[in-house]
């Protein structure tokens, strides 16, 4: 009765819901940890290519801001990892504890069948037992109740052979897991301390450039300037060419691809989200992007995210060149470029060479601000890339 409560436990153990997702919970967490590292490197190689000066000073704000909040998941990933640790090792543990009761268990019972097998080492003892049977009835039955007791002998050496290698296995998991949980609990405290790091750089420039306060506002004022003349642009276009929309126009599909769109840049990171947000530096004062501003690494080539045609490629100060597709109802968005290489009235496919990003000298890369519209209506960005 012992044997099957204790059987019963391990059973229940083994198949907790959180024991069958265990391997496959962490290895999501570790894919998407190299993800992360990914994202920080390009990060940093940012912020080393850039050249010291107030304009270069607040890029380098809202970069250690999405450096920071990676971080951050970062961390919150290890403590994931770590918390699956602990659940899997505990789990292991009990099963080793109830193991080894069930083991212990089975070697007291078959001790005492070794026992008994001992005071009746000899053959003829069980002759006795077999003719001393009130009839052949009742011969066959306890010929039968030996064969069955000799199985069940059997079966009990078999069984605890089985739970010892089980055992040894179950030790050799929790050895394997406590090691891993101490490399994460060590790389969590390395992701902490390269987090203050980061948060002291960022304090440091927020002081430096908290004492910039006129060029700050001014600045502002002229990005506000810069986006309504973009806006402007942008109403003018879907005015102009709002009556020759139709179902079928190139790119009518663009509604069905939400969150499934291509980035327009190889490699980048977002460092201004799209919508109304605070001020970097300034306190009490709200920014307004109406689209996503994506800070890009190495390659500046700009590609198209949907199939469409070349609506209008214009000229806006502060945007440099700006490249607008139309999808049937849809607008897409590509400023701030130094070159365009394709032409208005052009057709174009998902990942067609649109032209590059205006950077500066030196620097790693340039920031591409992209924008999608349903006519007149602003939408998330962010939304619709493939993530």
């Amino acid at each position: 009765m012992k044997l099957l409560i204790y059987n019963f436990l391990i059973i229940i153990l083994l198949f907790r819901p959180v024991t069958n997702g265990f391997a496959q919970n962490v290895d999501n967490l570790r894919t998407e940890r190299e993800a992360l590292y990914k994202e920080i490197e390009s990060i940093n190689n940012l912020i080393s290519s850039k050249k010291k000066s107030r304009e270069s000073a607040f890029e380098q704000i809202n970069i250690l801001n999405k450096e920071i909040s990676t971080r951050e998941r970062l961390i919150v990933n290890f403590k994931d990892e770590i918390l699956f640790l602990e659940n899997k090792i505990e789990i292991n543990q009990a099963i080793i504890n109830n193991l080894e009761i069930d083991i212990n268990l089975r070697k007291n019972e078959y001790g005492k069948i070794l026992m008994g097998f001992y005071r009746r080492r000899n053959s003829l003892d069980e002759l006795v037992f077999f003719f001393s049977a009130g009839g052949f009835s009742e011969a066959y039955n306890r010929y039968r109740l030996v064969k069955e007791y000799s199985k069940f002998r059997k079966n009990q050496i078999q069984h605890l052979i089985e739970n010892q290698i089980r055992l040894k296995s179950f030790l050799a998991d929790v050895k394997s897991q406590m090691n891993e949980k101490e490399v994460a609990l060590g790389s969590l405290e390395n992701e902490f301390k390269r987090l203050n790091d980061s948060q002291n750089q960022k304090r440091k420039l927020l002081n430096e450039l908290q004492k910039e306060e006129k060029w700050l506002i001014s600045s502002l004022k002229e990005r506000e300037r810069k986006a309504k003349d973009l806006d402007n642009k942008i109403l003018e276009i879907v005015k102009a060419s709002k009556a020759s929309v139709t179902a079928t126009s190139t790119g009518g599909d663009f509604g069905k691809f939400l969150g499934k769109l291509i980035w327009p840049v190889t490699k980048g990171i977002v460092v201004s989200r799209f919508g109304e947000h605070e001020h970097p530096v300034l306190k009490n004062v709200l920014i307004k992007n109406n689209g996503i501003d994506i800070q890009t690494s190495g390659n500046e080539e700009v590609v198209s995210v949907h199939v469409g045609e070349v609506s209008r490629i214009i000229s806006i100060p502060g945007y440099n060149n700006a490249v607008i597709i139309r999808h049937g109802n849809y607008l897409t968005v590509y400023a701030n470029l130094r070159e365009v290489g394709v032409k208005q009235g052009q057709n174009v496919k998902a990942g067609d060479l649109l032209g590059k990003v205006y950077k500066e000298v030196n620097d790693a890369g340039g920031i591409l601000h992209f924008e999608i519209w349903n006519e007149n209506q602003k939408l998330d960005p962010a939304k619709w890339l493939i993530q």
